[in-house]
């Protein structure tokens, strides 16, 4: 069904229809994010193998969550995340990411296979004030631009990670 629009009603009518495709639209995008702010996800740490080496392990099948967690992962730290592992405090501007890769095994050898994911925590205390001061991502494969975690899954994350609130919420000790 159309109307009729007089040519001098065309422009008011346009931007009331923007206007309320601009509401819709953001409305709709924040309702995928949970409610949250855009500002508050956390973006992919792009050099971040320049970066302090924490330490590496190797979850095997015989782990309980083997499934989700199995694989080679090598833990890496920014500069300003260094102090936290001697204090237990980190300063906002810390970041640590978790870097998941299969494990290949031929011949008793077993090397490094395709990358699962990348974990990442950024600490931000008025940002993340709802997680401990932390921000939590989730980056599958090579994927750089697609944050996986909902609003949902990263209370999760906080509530395991408190587990550790003695060490600022942080699972990785720095290896000497």
């Amino acid at each position: 069904m159309t109307f009729p629009l007089h040519r001098r009603n065309r422009k008011p009518f346009l931007r009331v229809v923007g206007v309320v495709l601009a509401v819709v639209s953001a409305t709709f995008f924040s309702a995928l994010h949970g409610g949250e702010m855009v500002q508050n996800r956390v973006a992919f740490p792009a050099g971040y193998r320049d970066w302090v080496h924490v330490k590496s392990g190797v979850i095997g099948p015989t782990f309980p969550m083997y499934e989700t967690e199995g694989g080679i992962h090598h833990i890496y730290a920014n500069r300003k995340a260094l102090a936290g592992f001697s204090t237990g405090t980190f300063e906002d501007g810390s970041i640590l990411v978790y870097d998941l890769l299969s494990l290949s095994e031929k011949s008793g050898i077993g090397t490094e296979g395709a990358r699962r994911r990348i974990d990442v925590m950024v600490k931000n205390g008025k940002r993340y004030a709802a997680t401990g001061g932390w921000g939590f991502a989730r980056f599958m494969g090579d994927d750089h631009d697609h944050d996986v975690l909902t609003p949902e899954v990263t209370k999760v994350c906080y509530q395991c990670h408190q587990k550790r609130s003695k060490y600022g919420l942080v699972f990785s000790d720095l290896r000497p």
